[in-house]
C-alpha cells in the first residue's frame, strides 16, 4: 500500500453477559488479526459487581485504547438485542463492521480473509453481508481444522410461532461467497454504513429468539444482501454451560410481549406499529416484505416454508448431507 493510503478499520461489536470467555475472545481478535492496529472493539459488559472479577483477568492490556466499553450492572441487563443496540453506539466511523458474540475464536488473519470475501461480492451486490452460524470450538481455544463452510437455512416455526434458522454444511468450499437467504446475529460482516442504515432496535427488550428474522427483513428491504463465507473464519462456543444468561433475572412477560409486537410488525403479522416504535427500526424502502417472502420462500403469516428455503437456496448436491443421502440410496439399492 502507498503510505498515504490508510488500511481499512474494523469495528467489532460484542454483547457480554457475565461471560468469562469474552476476555479470551478479545485477546484472540487481536492475536489472530493480520492488522490488529486496525481493530476497534465495542463491548457492552453486563456484570455482577462482586462475582465477576474473573471475567476481566486477561483483557489485552496493550490494546485498551482500542476497546470501548459500556458497563451495566447485570441486574440492568435487558437481553442481547438491547446490549447489541448499546454496543453499536460505540462505533466511531470505522469503515467495516463485524457483529459477533462474546464467546468466539478466530483463524489466523481473519480480518484479511473477511475483507477479501466481502470484496469478492461487489460484482453481485452493492451492500453485501457475510453471515452464518459459525462452527463450534472447544475451550480454551481448540478450533476444528476440517470444518466446512456453512449456509443459513430455514428450520421451522417454533411453538411460539417464531421463525428459526440453522446452519447446514456445504459439500465443497465455494470459490466465492454464495448468496444466502438469511442473517445471523452472532456473525455478520459488512461495511459499517449498516449501523446507520439499519440500527439495532433498542426496544427489543428481553428478546433472545426472533430478532434474526426481523433484522433479515429490515436489512434486505434496505438493499443489503446476504452471503455465506467461503471458509470458516470465526468459531462459536455453542454450549452455555460456562456462563449464566440474562434469563437468571426475573423478567416481566408484558415487556417481552411488547418487544415481540415490534418484531411482528416488521414481519407483517400486525397492521400497526406498537406505540413508540420509530420508523428507523422498521422496514426499508429499497425492496418490500412481500418480495423478501417471495425471494426466500417464507410466509410469516401462514408460517409456511418451502423446500428451497429449507436448503437455504442451494441446489441439489451442494450440501454435505446430500452426499450422505446419495450414499444411503446407493446402499439401499444394493440390498
Amino acid at each position: 500500500k502507498k503510505s498515504n493510503e490508510r488500511r481499512p478499520r474494523i469495528f467489532v461489536s460484542i454483547p457480554s453477559y457475565r461471560d468469562p470467555e469474552c476476555q479470551w475472545t478479545l485477546k484472540d481478535l487481536f492475536d489472530k488479526a493480520a492488522h490488529p492496529e486496525c481493530i476497534f472493539i465495542g463491548v457492552c459488559w453486563q456484570v455482577h459487581a462482586t462475582q465477576d472479577a474473573h471475567c476481566f483477568e486477561h483483557i489485552p492490556k496493550g490494546r485498551t485504547q482500542q476497546i470501548r466499553t459500556i458497563v451495566l450492572d447485570h441486574s440492568e441487563a435487558k437481553g442481547p438485542c438491547y446490549a447489541r443496540a448499546l454496543a453499536q453506539r460505540l462505533w466511531r466511523g470505522e469503515e467495516f463492521y463485524l457483529q459477533i458474540d462474546s464467546h468466539m475464536r478466530f483463524v489466523e488473519h481473519w480480518d484479511a480473509k473477511l475483507l477479501s470475501m466481502l470484496a469478492s461480492c461487489k460484482n453481485r451486490s452493492d451492500k453485501p453481508i457475510i453471515t452464518t452460524y459459525p462452527p463450534d470450538y472447544e475451550p480454551p481455544g481448540r478450533i476444528p481444522t476440517s470444518a466446512k463452510p456453512s449456509i443459513l437455512c430455514a428450520k421451522k416455526f417454533d411453538s411460539a410461532g417464531r421463525f428459526r434458522i440453522a446452519a447446514r454444511s456445504l459439500q465443497q468450499k465455494p470459490n466465492e461467497p454464495l448468496p444466502s437467504f438469511f442473517w445471523a446475529a452472532g456473525f455478520a460482516f459488512s461495511r459499517a454504513e449498516v449501523i446507520r442504515e439499519v440500527p439495532y432496535d433498542v426496544g427489543l427488550v428481553d428478546v433472545f429468539f426472533g430478532e434474526e428474522a426481523s433484522m433479515a427483513v429490515r436489512l434486505w428491504t434496505s438493499g443489503w444482501d446476504f452471503f455465506c463465507p467461503t471458509s470458516p473464519a470465526i468459531f462459536h462456543l455453542w454450549s452455555r454451560a460456562h456462563r449464566p444468561t440474562f434469563r437468571e433475572l426475573k423478567q416481566d412477560p408484558r415487556v417481552e410481549k411488547a418487544a415481540y409486537a415490534r418484531i411482528d410488525f416488521v414481519l407483517g403479522r400486525r397492521k400497526t406499529p406498537p406505540e413508540g416504535m420509530s420508523e428507523a427500526v422498521g422496514l426499508g424502502t429499497a425492496r418490500t416484505l412481500a418480495a423478501f417472502q417471495n425471494h426466500t420462500g417464507i410466509d410469516f403469516n401462514r408460517r409456511t416454508i418451502t423446500a428451497t428455503a429449507m436448503r437455504g437456496g442451494t441446489g441439489e448436491g451442494m450440501l454435505e448431507e446430500d452426499q450422505v443421502q446419495a450414499l444411503l440410496k446407493l446402499v439401499a439399492g444394493l440390498s
